[in-house]
């Protein structure tokens, strides 16, 4: 092993580093170097703390490895030195190690949404990929988390389509991957992303990072309810353990994770038997988390065959380990309430209660779902029934126009063959339409009812702990449903003539001037700043349907804040010259190609810039405002606005 020579510099640390084979000498001399870190310069201290962490890291001394990464950090912060790929890095790997020793560890997200804004103040595609596949897994856990990690995920998937990163990278996009997959319950995606993402470090040779991903391939394979796979999984760590030796909490998991397959097959004494032998492990352990839940999932199981005594004294244990920590299973709550008075009795009757619970919940999940499916089938059908109309009517007229040819105009023969093959391509062309709407309209409601189908399927097997907020996701889904198929109606009523307005005769001026306090709230809560110029004579009179006018309004805002880069600016204008009424909404970047300017307006059009970003909006909301305009025999379209985005122009007829 390489001898450390007093003074030397950060140059020849790092040669010695090189020529040295085994990773425990490299560890050897970086903690020998220590005592001579002050004599580089600030940056280069603040390699010498990263490189220290790695290989703690590398060795399984995690707490070593967050206290080394945490001194490079410091280091940083207290010579406001600038951000750099260095920095980045070691807030990623703090947040890994920490998270290794605390799976609820609220700095690891912390790190990681730090290591996103650096990366994208240096500009790295590289290292912004790298940092949102760690970082969108923290925002699962926020309202609409799910969505905002897959719009973050969306754009490392293009990074790594248009850059060339990386092989580590794009297997840790793809191990993050799977971990979103799972939280948003798509079992069988999440279990595909691990699977490729294990066979790339195996590649690699990274055995973190394998050790990790057959773990997860455990917990997905679980999730799938597939045992026979778990248990291969199971064999595949015990194997890993065995090889890997440094890796001292594997054997904690096995047995703990082997309990929690048990307890699936309703094997509770087996699963009472992988958790004692689990105990005699955790002095191997860094990993807290996996600690605390083996005893607590031990308590659970004694208490589930009865052996109350023992639960109660495994859960003592728990609390005189962890005194200020929150219990990981909720149903240690229910044991503890128990734990004064011992009413056995009462505590089965609790869980015969639960259990009651669990097939209501059943119950009513099955029969939301057939609701929600067959709301799905009754509309679609409707839809299709609508354009099949719309299709005979043009049938019955053409045929009807060539009928009266034939009659009056026999002699043009050459004309009416001519006239025949247009209808046919206009009929050919009609049914393509028709095709591809129900085809946008069924992909538009496939996503929300395949995420719908997961959560029922999830909470049918038990497999929520939270069950409150799945039935808040089951409602939103329905809720998304509800307004893509409301849409859907309102834009066929109008396809019909079916569409009915209140036209009634109002003071504009004073209309705008009560809707503008409300207009103006709805933008500015979404931190954009609104302004409303109003070039009208007083006192003039309009005859429209005053609520769809305002619908129109709402539409228009909506898809302004959609797509409008934070911060940002939406006006609206009102001008009248002769008998035309002009309203316009516009809104500050990005904009639109010219190519898609009057394409926006027709149903679920996308558009390929960057206003196409993914918003849960239905598609349908410019093509909803054009037809309210062209009810009230206006017209719309759309131009690029001064502000550096879209505007909106109407022209009314007063």
């Amino acid at each position: 092993m390489s001898s450390v020579s007093f003074g030397q510099s950060f140059l020849e640390l790092k040669s010695q580093l090189q020529s040295t084979k085994n990773d425990i000498d490299k560890l050897s001399l970086l903690q020998k170097t220590e005592s001579q870190v002050a004599h580089f310069n600030y940056t280069e201290q603040s390699k010498y703390w990263f490189l220290l962490g790695t290989h703690y890291e590398k060795q399984r001394q995690l707490n070593d490895a967050v206290t080394a990464f945490t001194k490079g950090i410091n280091l940083h912060n207290s010579h406001n030195l600038s951000p750099s790929s260095l920095l980045v890095n070691l807030h990623i790997e703090r947040s890994r190690a920490a998270g290794s020793v605390d799976y609820y560890n609220t700095t690891a997200c912390e790190d990681r949404e730090k290591a996103l804004l650096f990366a994208r103040e240096i500009s790295q595609p590289s290292l912004i990929a790298k940092s949102i596949a760690y970082y969108a897994k923290c925002l699962q856990s926020e309202e609409h988390g799910i969505s905002n990690s897959l719009k973050l995920f969306d754009e490392a998937f293009t990074i790594a389509k248009t850059q060339k990163l990386e092989p580590l990278i794009k297997q840790i996009i793809y191990n993050q991957a799977a971990s979103l997959s799972f939280r948003a319950l798509i079992y069988d995606k999440a279990y595909e992303y691990n699977e490729l993402a294990h066979r790339a470090f195996t590649a690699t040779n990274d055995t973190n990072s394998v050790y990790v991903s057959i773990i997860n391939a455990i917990h997905y394979s679980s999730a799938l309810v597939d045992i026979e796979l778990a248990k291969q999984h199971l064999a595949e760590l015990k194997v890993f353990a065995k090889k890997h030796p440094k890796f001292k909490g594997a054997m904690l998991k096995f047995y703990y994770l082997s309990a929690k397959i048990a307890q699936l097959e309703e094997d509770w004494p087996l699963s009472i038997s992988f958790l004692e032998t689990g105990l005699t492990e955790i002095t191997n352990s860094q990993n807290i988390s996996y600690i605390q839940a083996t005893y607590e999932l031990l308590s659970i199981s004694y208490f589930r065959v009865g052996n109350i005594e023992k639960s109660y004294q495994t859960l003592l244990i728990v609390e005189q380990l962890y005194p200020n920590k929150k219990p990981i299973k909720q149903e240690i709550l229910l044991i503890k309430g128990m734990m004064t008075n011992k009413p056995d009795e009462i505590a089965i009757s609790a869980f015969k209660l639960i259990d009651k619970e669990k097939q209501s919940k059943n119950r009513f999940v099955r029969q939301s779902n057939i609701q929600a499916s067959k709301i799905f089938d009754d509309n679609l059908k409707q839809l299709d029934n609508i354009i099949l109309e719309q299709k005979l009517t043009v049938v019955l007229v053409s045929t009807f126009l060539i009928i009266v040819i034939l009659i009056v105009f026999s002699y043009l023969q050459i004309q009416r063959k001519k006239l025949a093959l247009k209808e046919k391509h206009f009929m050919d062309k009609l049914l393509t339409q028709k095709n591809k709407v129900l085809a946008d309209v069924s992909h538009e409601l496939s996503t929300p009812l395949t995420v719908l189908k997961l959560q029922v399927e999830s909470l049918k097997d038990n497999l929520e702990e939270d069950v409150q907020a799945s039935y808040d996701a089951l409602d939103n889904k329905v809720s998304d449903i509800e307004n893509l198929i409301a849409d859907i109606h309102q834009l066929a009523q109008s396809d019909v003539g079916a569409l009915q307005l209140n036209i009634e005769s109002f003071d504009l001026n004073r209309t705008l001037g009560l809707w503008e306090n409300e207009l103006s709230n709805f933008v500015n809560k979404n931190k954009l700043t609104f302004e409303i110029n109003r070039d009208l004579p007083n006192g003039l009179l309009v005859s429209f349907d005053r609520d769809r006018v305002k619908q129109v309004f709402i539409n228009l805002l909506t898809n302004s804040i959609k797509y409008t880069d934070k911060p940002g600016k939406v006006k609206l204008s009102a001008s009248a010259k002769g008998n035309t009424l002009y309203l316009s909404i516009e809104d500050s970047a990005p904009g639109i190609l010219d190519k898609d300017l009057a394409a926006i307006f027709e149903r679920l059009y996308r558009v390929e810039s960057s206003r196409s970003r993914d918003t849960g909006g239905s598609g349908l909301g410019l093509a909803i405002c054009k037809s309210l305009i062209e009810a009230h025999s206006g017209e719309v379209y759309a131009e690029h606005s001064k502000l550096g985005g879209l505007k909106i122009v109407i022209q009314l007829p007063i």
